[in-house]
């Protein structure tokens, strides 16, 4: 059989992406060849794509020109060739591709089976799509808080892009009483306003720990959630968690290095945690089959996350909209048909 040929995006340096036409391999034991209908721009995939901090410079998953279809990793489409017993051509199908299958960012994409889920065909495909970073949050809060929520709790979370608004949401979902937002965009936070954020805070004009500490009586957050993905926010949460409260780092580094006030953080007896890597790994997918559960039983909202649609010939215009977060941008799409 040819190979199947179709437009890509192809990072080729730093910051520059270039849509070619590709031939995509021939596929392997266990492994299917999807058509995407949809992908997403991850906040991740902005830092990979532009490679401006030392972490992101260094951090080479390829050497240029990357793959096509890197780093894409969110995306929904439909199965056209399969060498898997578990899907079938005709199958629609979420992708979440752990390193060596990033290619969403392409009209077709190889990938090994474990590494999808089944979709029914019914609504927009902008819903289920969401179901690929809500299953990293399910997956982080894992860590963050694996027991029970206790009455009366709060949490919070600074940077409320799509990430920060379904960690909101989770929040609410897992039982915390009060729920606090922080971000620098004054439209992001007022999506989380209308998702039922208790009190927020527009950095750096006010003082996201003031905030914190005004709405819990001086308390502090029993836990605090970073996802923005910056040294600056992650400040932040470090200043707002209260006693015996625990931090939760969902972005990856900005650097090498960065401050940490471990004073504040040993009078409080504050527990950090980061979120590694995994979601992909877990046993049967579980995070993400609960995110599709979540999404469909509509306890998480995700309808008003995808802001943005751009055709994949115009992806670079859309990596500079997810970087500039002008035009109360939230999430972006790229779409292939």
């Amino acid at each position: 059989m040819p190979l199947v040929r179709g437009e890509a995006a192809v990072l080729v340096e730093p910051g520059r992406l270039e849509v070619e036409d590709v031939a995509f391999r021939e596929l392997r034991e266990d492994e299917v060849l999807v058509r995407n209908t949809l992908a997403a721009i991850c906040g991740s995939d902005v830092h990979r794509v532009r490679a401006e901090s030392p972490f992101f410079r260094d951090m080479r998953d390829h050497p240029y020109p990357c793959p096509a279809g890197y780093p894409g990793h969110e995306g929904v489409g439909e199965v056209v060739e399969s060498r898997s017993a578990r899907f079938c051509p005709g199958d629609f199908v979420l992708t979440v591709p752990n390193h060596a299958y990033m290619a969403s960012f392409a009209r077709y994409q190889t990938i090994g089976d474990r590494f999808l889920l089944p979709l029914e065909r019914t609504g927009a495909p902008t819903v289920p799509l969401m179901a690929q970073q809500l299953g990293t949050v399910v997956f982080a809060l894992k860590r963050f808080w694996p027991e029970p929520v206790r009455p009366g709790l709060t949490a919070a979370v600074v940077g409320v892009g799509s990430a920060g608004l379904l960690f909101l949401q989770m929040f609410r979902h897992l039982g915390f009483e009060k729920t606090v937002a922080v971000d620098l965009e004054p439209g992001r936070l007022a999506v989380a306003r209308s998702l039922g954020a208790d009190a927020t805070a527009h950095v750096p004009g006010q003082s996201a720990e003031e905030v914190v500490m005004e709405l819990t009586g001086g308390a502090g957050a029993d836990l605090v959630v970073e996802a923005a993905g910056t040294d600056g926010a992650r400040e932040h949460a470090m200043r707002m968690v209260g006693q015996h409260g625990r931090l939760g780092f969902f972005g990856m580094p900005e650097d090498y290095e960065m401050r940490i006030p471990y004073a504040h953080l040993f009078v409080r007896n504050a527990q950090l945690v980061n979120a590694v890597g995994g979601a992909q790994l877990e046993p049967g997918l579980a995070s993400f089959r609960t995110a599709l559960e979540l999404i469909g039983n509509g306890s998480v909202r995700v309808d008003d996350q995808i802001t943005h649609t751009f055709g994949i010939k115009n992806i670079a215009d859309a990596f500079d909209l997810a970087h500039t977060r002008r035009d109360d941008v939230v999430k972006i799409a790229i779409a292939f048909d």
